[in-house]
């Protein structure tokens, strides 16, 4: 394998908040000799490895976790009723499938099939049309932590840790 002058793009600087990327500031050339002896290494790796700080943390870890439910809004004046299935819970709300799109700020309630407790929410973001259906990220007007009936991973918790 050769590699002669591999080059590492800019990026630009990380800005908390805007969701840009970390990157090295400068293009750096990485050189190595005409071949690579397996085991061994001509040229020392670069890894870029970057540190979320709290502004890029989510508010509470996601579960991937399957809960009927039913969502009950007004659309067009009109109250409406659907069953949906969550793909993801968090304290903040969930990710859920259903049959209708509902556009992002749309308010409505979500009912917990198991226990039948409701709570106010919101769509949070444009919902991703997939096979089995859209996938509507709902949000919980205030952190809802027993809503799901589970026990959640600490805040501290990554997949690093297992």
């Amino acid at each position: 394998m050769k590699v002669n002058n591999l080059k590492i793009m800019p990026t630009r600087p990380y800005v908390a908040g805007t969701g840009a990327g970390v990157g090295i500031a400068k293009s750096q050339p990485i050189t190595s000799s005409s071949s690579v002896v397996p085991g061994k290494s001509a040229a020392s790796p670069i890894v870029v490895k970057r540190a979320i700080d709290g502004a890029d943390r989510r508010r509470s870890q996601r579960v991937l976790l399957r809960v009927r439910a039913n969502i009950f809004v007004a659309l067009h004046g009109k109250p409406a009723a659907f069953e949906v299935i969550t793909l993801s819970v968090n304290h903040h709300g969930a990710l859920v499938v259903m049959a209708e799109n509902l556009p992002p700020d749309t308010r409505l309630v979500l009912e917990h099939s198991g226990t039948r407790e409701r709570v106010a929410c919101k769509v949070g973001r444009t919902a991703r049309e997939m096979p089995e259906g859209f996938h509507v990220p709902i949000e919980f007007d205030s952190p809802a932590p027993d809503f799901w009936r589970i026990a959640f991973p600490s805040t501290d918790w990554s997949a690093d840790d297992v």
